[in-house]
């Protein structure tokens, strides 16, 4: 009976043995398979290849001593207990190292983006500049190979996240305020547009031709302000020299609308424009239009009505004109 027992003991140890046995080697398969891929994967990167060495040498479990085999099964019990923890460790780290690489392909881009930002809006947005700069260095100390090797993996995650979220955000407000620019730049060149217009028929015959110059070189700047509102990074355009040149058009088209009118016709114009923009569409009645102007100008009224007629035959302005009773 006892020798029976005995046996029957030896049995449960032995097939408990076997099972931690195949259980280790499972997972020893799977933890060498599982390093082997993550070697392979990172090995062309030297800033990640050396932490993953590391850290593989650091999971790795001892093995078992051949000297200490009296107590294998419960030494084999904590060996696999270790392998357990090491996958599960090992799995973890996988996609730490995943979010890692990612992470750096898309902190490579959004620096070098910012940097070209810096550039771009230095006179424009001087502030602006200097955040994009200080990000775009912030990016590069990040992307070196001392970080790498100093760093703990998930810190290094987190740092490299947090620098990418930021670069996204301050790139989207680069963009915004060149885009604000630009879009400036463009109502004013329309302003201007609709001057050059109103002059090219009211100007002598002789400066028709200036008129044309200006309008080609005034296009030519919309489409470039066009252009760099859709690709500002490829485009490059300098905002500081383009609104200089808008500024000289506009003075020439100014001295060619002045020339085209006598000195009180160029007055009512430029009070009649002021007056619309106040008035936003409202409506008023004839005898306040020629109230307020000729008290803004200081011309009588019969002179008004004569300057208002002469600008709107000669295409300055349009009076609309709603008679009830």
């Amino acid at each position: 009976m006892v020798e029976a027992l005995a046996e029957a003991r030896a049995e449960v140890s032995l097939e408990r043995l076997g099972a931690l046995i195949r259980r280790a080697t499972e997972l020893r398969s799977n933890f060498e398979a599982l390093a082997g891929a993550i070697r392979a994967k990172y090995s062309s990167d030297a800033r990640i290849s050396s932490l993953v060495g590391n850290v593989i040498k650091a999971l790795e479990p001892q093995e078992v001593s051949r000297d200490r085999l009296a107590d294998i099964s419960s030494r084999l019990e904590s060996y696999v207990e270790n392998l357990e923890r090491s996958v599960k460790l090992l799995t973890e780290y996988a996609v730490l190292l995943d979010r890692l690489e990612e992470g750096l392909k898309r902190l490579e881009r959004e620096g070098a983006e910012l940097a070209a930002w810096s550039e771009l809006l230095k006179a424009a947005a001087p502030h602006l500049a200097a955040e994009a700069a200080k990000l775009a260095a912030a990016a590069q100390r990040l992307l070196s190979q001392r970080l790498f090797e100093e760093g703990d993996l998930r810190r290094v995650v987190d740092e490299v996240e947090l620098a990418l979220r930021e670069a996204r955000s301050h790139a989207r407000v680069c963009r915004t305020a060149y885009s604000n620019r630009v879009n400036e730049l463009l109502s004013q060149a329309s302003q201007v547009l609709k001057a050059l217009r109103k002059a090219g028929g009211a100007v002598q015959l002789e400066e028709a031709g200036r008129v044309r110059a200006l309008e080609d070189r005034l296009s030519g700047l919309v489409a470039r302000l066009s252009e760099a509102l859709q690709r500002p990074l490829e485009v490059k355009l300098d905002l500081a020299a383009a609104r200089a040149e808008l500024s000289q058009i506009e003075e020439e088209a100014a001295a060619l609308v002045e020339r085209a009118l006598s000195g009180e016709g160029e007055v009512v114009a430029r009070e009649v424009e002021r007056l619309a923009r106040s008035l936003e569409g409202r409506p008023l009645t004839l005898s306040l239009l020629l109230e307020t102007l000729s008290r803004r100008t200081g011309i009588p009224m019969d002179a008004l009505a004569r300057q208002l007629v002469m600008l709107e035959k000669r295409g300055f302005l349009t009076v609309h004109v709603k008679l009830s009773v």
